[in-house]
């Protein structure tokens, strides 16, 4: 329906259904690192984790993040609106996964801005007087 061929899955120790699919579909528990899978991908739905979605976004791919509604104090909404606002995600709860999938565009609105990698540093050497 939107252009969709395959599919890849991590799955973690869940063994998800996908008979029926009607896409190719390769499933895998894990690996030490999926990033070849995201560099792929045209689409990437994950959880709402702070590292992943850093990782998808310095990609620059369209990144759909689904909340985990049930987690207290819950930082996974809190980041997902920021980001959401700033046009970087789209976001969605298991509920509203489907509906977000079908409607959302599939080309990123924003590039994430790219970050300094030496400022955590200079900012470390500079509060122990290092420099």
């Amino acid at each position: 329906e939107r252009g969709f061929t395959q599919m890849t899955i991590q799955s973690g120790k869940a063994k998800p259904d996908v008979r029926g699919c009607k896409l190719e579909v390769d499933v895998y528990d894990y690996k030490s690192s999926i990033l070849e899978d995201m560099k792929e991908a045209d689409l990437i739905v994950s959880h709402a984790g702070a590292g992943t979605c850093l990782e998808v976004l310095e990609l620059n791919k369209k990144l759909i993040v689904v909340v985990n509604d049930r987690l207290m104090d819950n930082h996974q909404t809190e980041l997902a609106e920021k980001l959401g606002e700033g046009g970087y995600v789209e976001y969605s709860s298991v509920v509203t996964l489907a509906s977000v999938l079908k409607t959302c565009p599939l080309q990123p609105q924003a590039s994430f801005p790219k970050t300094d990698p030496a400022l955590f540093s200079n900012f470390l050497m500079k509060e122990l007087n290092m420099i």
